[in-house]
């Protein structure tokens, strides 16, 4: 038996999974690290602390797996896009690790929109401006905040090229990973030289770009030994953790779209070309499978239900901890107790600015329709309901620019939540498909992306339509049509009428 190890760097966790050539998870692990967040909207991190959840981790996998080390024969990757590393000539770090969603240049966003025509911002980057957690931004905002860093730095790198450092001994990044960046010209697949030069950037201080899913050859002695993986194992560069989960949900074609309802609630369409009628209000990167592209609108997600769990649930917070009954699990039983529509409460979920259409950075979230017969339950299931609208409306600016769905599958955190799964199916409309292992399914996706370079599968498609399991299906209740129909309108109205003034 050959095995993958497919390893996914995100916003507060490291994961590993260990997968077989028969599709089969063998074992995972996951490491966290502590995300610092300061009212000025810096969220960064040191990168120790990423450092040593990644050294635990692979061995801890590779441990729990229970498989000789000799016949892991690969690695693939998959991260966020958005979290900057910046490195000094000894590739030791300058200043924290920058988060995704640290909107500290919001200032230097506006600053570059503004600089290049909004045409060429959309057929270079495939957005309608730059935004503050694109790379670019932060790398300008920390030229102007902090300039002896920037003039140190000899290689500004994501979470992910560092990684694949330590065990190459190279910084490469690849296409759809390098797409949410800023200064990648999408169109013609390589580094946007105008906007490098007006923010000061050297080519050589970035990493070697390359398509996603390339198999970069062996790992260094050095890491081989550090982490205590076979000196023959190959590194794949995998490819963006959203692209990565939608291969790992078989969202490979038309008709499917998938949702991640993690810190961030992402929607992903996987299409074949650019639509050259794009008015760059739903992003368009590289799609993970080489060649193709895909939209992938996004919004603040459950980090919302977190916040309400760490906030007002104490009591299910003890529960857990002395019968080990999870407090998510206990507020899904509230919600399943509230009625379709929370009797009238309706949440903006703009806890980190709102997604599309509106893409303003600056939106609230807000609660709206408060009144004495609310309780817990009717204040959660407002969230789910808040996140499940957000969610229809970036897949109807998908669908007008051509993208076709007749199901969506589900993954991330949230596809745990049966309630909000179902509550998903009767706002969209369509069949949510929960994918088995879906908390896996971005590992699952480099991993495949990884074994068929190495050539354990013949193709991405193949692999998929062989390997990704349904594990539930809601389909849409017809009863609660009218309800969110309602629900849906009001929440539209009070976004157009609230958003001038946040």
């Amino acid at each position: 038996m050959k095995y993958i190890l497919g390893i996914d760097i995100g916003t507060t966790a490291i994961k590993a999974a260990v997968i077989g050539e028969d599709g089969e998870i063998y074992g995972t692990k996951t490491s966290e690290y502590p995300l610092t967040t300061l009212p000025s909207g810096e969220v960064e991190a040191d990168l120790s602390l990423y450092e040593e959840a990644f050294k635990q981790f692979i061995k801890e996998s590779v441990k729990n797996a229970r498989v000789p080390v000799k016949d892991i024969k690969c690695i693939g990757f998959s991260s966020t896009a958005e979290t900057c590393v910046f490195l000094d000539e000894n590739n030791k770090p300058l200043c924290k690790v920058i988060a995704w969603m640290d909107t500290r240049a919001t200032k230097e966003a506006k600053e570059l929109t503004e600089q290049f025509e909004k045409q060429d911002i959309i057929k270079k980057v495939g957005f309608d401006g730059i935004y503050a957690i694109h790379p670019i931004s932060k790398i300008l905002a920390v030229k102007h905040k902090t300039p002896e860093i920037f003039e140190k730095t000899r290689m500004f790198a994501q979470i992910k090229d560092y990684f694949i450092f330590k065990l190459t001994g190279t910084y490469y990044t690849d296409h759809s990973t390098a797409s949410d960046h800023g200064f990648f010209d999408i169109t013609n697949r390589c580094y946007w030289k105008e906007m490098l030069a007006y923010t000061g950037i050297k080519e050589e201080y970035l990493p070697k770009l390359e398509e996603p899913g390339t198999e970069l050859g062996m790992i260094s002695e050095s890491a081989a030994k550090e982490f205590g993986l076979d000196p023959q194992t190959k590194i794949n560069v995998g490819a963006f953790d959203q692209g990565c989960g939608a291969i790992g949900a078989g969202n490979i074609k038309s008709g499917i779209a998938s949702e991640s309802t993690g810190s961030a609630l992402v929607t992903v369409a996987t299409i074949d070309q650019l639509n050259p009628e794009s008015k760059g209000d739903v992003p368009t990167l590289c799609s993970a499978i080489a060649g193709k592209y895909m939209y992938q609108p996004y919004c603040t997600g459950s980090i919302i239900m977190k916040w309400y769990r760490d906030t007002f649930c104490d009591e299910e917070k003890r529960i857990e901890q002395e019968t080990g009954l999870n407090a998510y699990t206990q507020m899904d039983e509230m919600v399943k107790a509230t009625p379709s529509g929370a009797d009238g409460l309706i949440m903006l979920p703009y806890f980190q600015g709102s997604g599309i259409p509106e893409l303003n950075e600056n939106a609230k979230g807000v609660y709206y329709g408060i009144h004495a017969g609310h309780n817990r339950g009717h204040f959660i299931r407002a969230i789910m309901e808040g996140l499940a609208i957000a969610l229809k409306r970036m897949l109807e600016c998908e669908k007008k620019l051509g993208a076709t769905m007749t199901e969506i599958r589900s993954l991330g955190g949230g596809s745990k939540s049966k309630a909000w799964c179902q509550i998903k199916a009767d706002i969209l409309g369509i069949p949510v498909k929960v994918i088995d292992n879906s908390e896996s399914t971005a590992c699952m996706g480099c991993a495949i992306l990884a074994g068929v370079a190495n050539g354990i599968w013949d193709s991405v498609e193949e692999a998929a339509d062989q390997f990704v399991k349904v594990k539930e299906i809601y389909e849409p209740n017809k009863e609660n049509e009218q309800i969110y129909q309602q629900v849906y309108e009001k929440y539209v109205e009070i976004t157009k009428v609230l958003n001038p003034t946040f």
